[in-house]
Parts: C-alpha cells; structure tokens; sequence
C-alpha cells in the first residue's frame, strides 16, 4: 500500500492557485546574475592590480644596472613574466599582457631554450642497408605485379584491383627470398 501518491514538497513550493511563483523565480535569477556580476567585477580588478603592480616592478627593475642589483632582485626579474633579461644582462620590460595566467608546462620549456638548436647540426642517421634491398626488391616486384595484372595501355585487367597487384607483389617477394 502507497501511503502518497504524490510528492509533497509540490504543495510546499506552490502558491495558493497550484503555480510556481514567477517572481519570486525571477528575483532568484537576478540575484544569482548580480552575484556573479560583483565576482567577475572584483576578478577584474584584481588582476589588473596584479598588472598595475608587476608593470611598477619591471620598470623599477628596467631602471636599476644589473652590477647593482642583489642576488634576490636579479631572481625576481628573471622569474618576473613581465621582465626580458637579455644575454648580455640587458633589463628591460615586456608589455602586459591583458590575461595574467600561469604558463603551462611547454611554454616554460619553450622559453628556457634548453631544447633550441644552438649552433650545430644533427648528425643523419645511414639508412640500413638491409631496407634499401628491401625496397629495391620490393619495387621491382610491383613492376613485375604491375607488368602482369595490367594491359598494355596501362588498364587494369578485367576483375583486378589495385589490391590484387599489391598482393601479387608480395607474393613474388616471398619468392625471391
């Protein structure tokens, strides 16, 4: 035996004619879009008060001479996204740029040039001598396949496919090894 057939919290939520309240919906809704308003709002300003406060740091930076500068101070530039230290020590500033977000994994690989080409070449690898007979042989097998399956005007015969010359190709390979 069912003691409800119905859900309760229905009459709970409903007024007096058995309807949702509209605005009572509608004043949630606006206040949920306020809320998330005021959050994206202080979001904005806080990252650009992140900007504002780097940019202060890499122009305080870009001014000092690099011999003048403490161990820390030279740490910070170099790990400062909007300070560029040159090779030669040269301090300058990068623009801001408008999103301030953490690099990813490649990206700090890309910039520490650990993995650029610096000077030299790669040695090539020799080709194996084993795949450039097997190449050779296979070629001439296809020629072969090719020779048999096809007419002279270059046409494949009636009833064969492409497939069939591959096949016949390898066959022929087998042979000769």
């Amino acid at each position: 035996m069912v003691e409800y057939s119905f859900d309760r919290d229905d009459f709970f939520d409903r007024d007096a004619r058995g309807l949702f309240d509209e605005r009572e919906m509608r004043r949630e809704m606006d206040l949920r879009d306020e809320i998330r308003r005021e959050r994206a709002l202080m979001e904005r300003d806080r990252m650009d008060d992140e900007m504002r406060r780097a940019a202060e740091e890499a122009a305080k930076l870009e001014q000092t001479k690099v011999e003048s500068l403490s161990t820390a101070d030279i740490v910070e530039a170099i790990n400062n996204p909007l300070v560029s230290v040159a090779p030669d020590g040269k301090i300058s500033s990068r623009r801001p740029r408008r999103t301030m977000r953490a690099p990813s994994g490649r990206d700090v690989i890309r910039r520490s040039g650990q993995f650029t080409m610096q000077g030299f070449d790669l040695p090539e690898k020799k080709p194996r001598k084993k795949n450039k007979k097997h190449c050779k042989n296979l070629s001439e097998c296809f020629e072969q396949a090719n020779a048999e399956l096809r007419t002279m005007k270059g046409k494949l015969r009636k009833g064969k496919t492409q497939s069939d010359i591959a096949k016949r190709a390898h066959r022929l390979m087998k042979k000769k090894d």
